[in-house]
């Protein structure tokens, strides 16, 4: 039996604080709009934070929707802060300006993160479903460069925006982003409608490969999020006497996702709850040690298919979300993963 992962506390934890949000992006995990649903209370959203904060002191992600849809934010911020939490925040921008990006800083914002999925204002704004999202972000990333607010450039890689990868990655240089987080497409929420849109194996590999490229320019950090692969890349490169490093999937291990209900999972693409914080009286430690589904994702031994033939497994892990969204199991293979483990050969 492979080594079990042991129960490390997180390190970053994602907090979806609303599903409200003006855009109605089509590859969004949470199906996010103005309604929004239901959310946690300002006082609930407190005790979440307290727990966490009790048992570890992780980055904090406020994401959503969109974070700045709620009017208790920044006391939200204050809070997490207080408790000894660094706090980042991922946002689409069209709330940001001179006086909110002061007022996040002075809460206790630390770094920002924008979405750009696209090289021009066409794909973005078509991906976004909103005209002039494009032109938002891009305010919104001088304003935080003009605030000294540091950020990141996420984008969400699927067939249709393959090609504008390295124009993105030029973007976001550009505009002073201090790194390039690439995400994956995983068909879940309203990306459920993009199945058809997922990386097939060869391009997966193909921009795993163009990413390492990226990379070794050195103009700016590259991070790959739901690519898990990409830290099997890095080891290949590595054994030809490259230096690189890549990071494997950390859900239910260095990363947690807790929903806008207060499900704690393993990130928002794979929606399973290990338990639930309101149920059971704001015990984040309990959840993350003793449920049964993150154990069964920490430990290797019980993955099934090539990810459970790999000799990559431990560094890399597979995409345990797509696994669930497209082969109905979150211990099966990571469906758009091409390798060919050595046992398998």
């Amino acid at each position: 039996m492979r080594t079990t992962k042991d129960q490390t506390k997180p390190h970053l934890i994602a907090f979806e604080v609303t599903r409200r949000c003006r855009y109605y992006c089509k590859h969004c995990r949470a199906n996010a709009g103005l309604q929004g649903g239901e959310e946690l209370t300002t006082q609930q959203c407190k005790k979440i934070i307290a727990s966490i904060a009790k048992f570890a002191k992780p980055i904090l992600i406020l994401t959503g929707g969109e974070p700045m849809e709620r009017p208790d934010l920044y006391e939200i911020i204050e809070y997490a802060k207080e408790k000894g939490l660094r706090v980042v925040m991922a946002t689409c921008g069209y709330f940001l300006n001179d006086d909110s990006i002061a007022k996040l800083k002075k809460a206790g914002v630390s770094a920002l993160s924008f979405s750009i999925d696209g090289a021009t204002a066409e794909t973005h704004d078509h991906f976004r479903d909103t005209t002039g999202a494009f032109d938002t972000v891009i305010k919104a990333t001088e304003l935080a460069r003009k605030a000294k607010m540091p950020f990141q450039i996420n984008t969400t890689i699927h067939k249709q925006n393959a090609g504008e990868i390295v124009g993105i990655a030029e973007l976001a240089k550009r505009l002073g982003a201090i790194c390039f987080n690439t995400f994956m497409l995983v068909p879940t929420g309203r990306a459920t409608e993009m199945d058809d849109a997922v990386l097939d194996p060869i391009q997966y590999e193909y921009i795993l490969n163009e990413l390492l490229r990226i990379k070794f320019k050195k103009e700016i950090d590259i991070r790959v999020t739901c690519g898990p692969a990409f830290a099997r890349i890095c080891e290949q490169a590595k054994a030809r006497g490259l230096v690189a490093e890549g990071t494997g999937c950390m859900g239910g291990k260095g990363f947690g996702f807790i929903s806008f209900k207060g499900d704690v999972q393993t990130c928002g693409f794979l929606d399973v709850p290990a338990g639930n914080l309101v149920d059971n009286n704001y015990n984040f430690e309990k959840i993350w040690r003793e449920s049964k589904f993150l154990n069964e994702i920490r430990d290797t031994a019980g993955y099934k298919g090539k990810c459970g033939e790999c000799e990559y497994v431990e560094v890399c892990g597979g995409c345990k979300a797509r696994a669930m969204t497209m082969m109905g199991s979150y211990l099966a293979g990571d469906p758009i993963c091409g390798y060919v483990p050595k046992r398998g050969r």
